[in-house]
């Protein structure tokens, strides 16, 4: 293995990511002080078990007297690097996948990671990852940093005795009112209670939240930075309804549920993405949602013929191009 000490791809808390060569081939090495490996076992237990193409890989672990290596998937860019301004030289202007692509990757690494018996506790755009393979141009997202990851029990709940963690404005609304009663807390160390658990599906949540800001282009579900807890709380996502397709945000709506013991899976999530996109595939598109440069996109990968004409002689491109019927105004 071989790092390049000019070439840091990032920094947080004790740790350092590097570019570098393993085996041959370009990978990232993150690198963490001896004395601080401890802090980073959750992350190289939660890596060791995953091996999924939406799960950032680990190739492999090493140490000297004074550091420990980690071995990863070179990736390209952050989901949050995507919709930086055109000026900013850290924006990733790459290849994508398809807009339901990303969606059904997403999902399906989730899936994959909650089947494994994990919880991520951190899912944000920054710790989704944008990999391009050099030769084919194939674009993978891949969930990553498992930092904060835990096991959880065949009920998918795990203990918080060491409190609540992960980044607050994706955090669910039961992990924010936690925080709450950290704030007045009736132990006498100020920790939570040994007998607070937490639940699988306040991945679920965050995922929504990952999904509308995809969606909207980097702009989160609740709003404003200043508003974004306190509408978690109230369940009151005001850019919900911007997200132009109806039946993703009816999905998302139901990933958002304030409840978790009501909010569907990351299963669930799967399935109804795939039945989306059937009834995408089977019809031309919700009568109620505006026409999308997707939309455009699926009818040409679907080899639609886009001369044909219906009962009132319209053809595909000239359904699109009509005025939605919840829209008083033209297009």
């Amino acid at each position: 293995m071989e790092l390049d000490c000019e070439k840091i791809l990032g920094e947080g808390g004790c740790a350092i990511v590097f570019q570098g060569v393993w085996d041959g081939k370009p990978v990232a090495v993150k690198r963490i002080p001896t004395n601080k490996v401890a802090s980073n076992e959750r992350e190289e237990d939660a890596l060791r078990m995953l091996n999924h193409q939406n799960v950032i890989k680990l190739f492999h672990v090493e140490s000297d007297k004074n550091f420990r290596y980690y071995v990863l998937e070179l990736c390209n860019a952050s989901l949050a690097k995507l919709f930086l301004k055109d000026d900013d030289p850290k924006k990733y202007s790459g290849p994508m996948p398809a807009v339901k692509d990303v969606l059904m990757q997403l999902a399906n690494g989730l899936e994959y990671i909650h089947k494994k018996g994990l919880v991520h506790r951190d899912l944000k755009p920054e710790n989704v990852l944008i990999w391009v393979d050099p030769k084919t141009q194939k674009v993978l997202m891949k969930w990553a940093d498992f930092g904060l990851s835990k096991r959880v029990n065949e009920k998918g709940s795990y203990s918080m005795q060491s409190g609540v963690k992960g980044t607050l404005d994706y955090s669910a609304p039961e992990i924010l009112k936690l925080i709450e009663e950290e704030e007045t807390p009736t132990s006498t160390d100020g920790t939570t209670s040994t007998n607070t658990r937490g639940n699988i599906k306040s991945d679920v949540f965050a995922e929504g939240l990952v999904f509308g800001y995809f969606l909207l282009g980097g702009v989160h579900l609740f709003g404003s930075r200043y508003k974004i807890q306190s509408n978690i709380i109230k369940k009151e996502p005001p850019n919900l309804p911007k997200i132009q397709f109806k039946d993703i945000r009816t999905l998302i709506h139901k990933m958002l549920e304030k409840d978790p013991l009501k909010r569907i899976t990351s299963s669930d999530v799967t399935q109804e993405l795939q039945e989306i996109e059937m009834s995408i595939n089977n019809s031309i598109f919700a009568e109620d949602t505006y026409p999308s440069l997707e939309e455009v996109e699926i009818l040409l990968q679907k080899e639609m013929d886009i001369n044909s004409v219906d009962e009132k002689g319209l053809t595909p491109l000239l359904h699109l191009a009509l005025p939605k019927k919840n829209e008083g105004n033209q297009r």
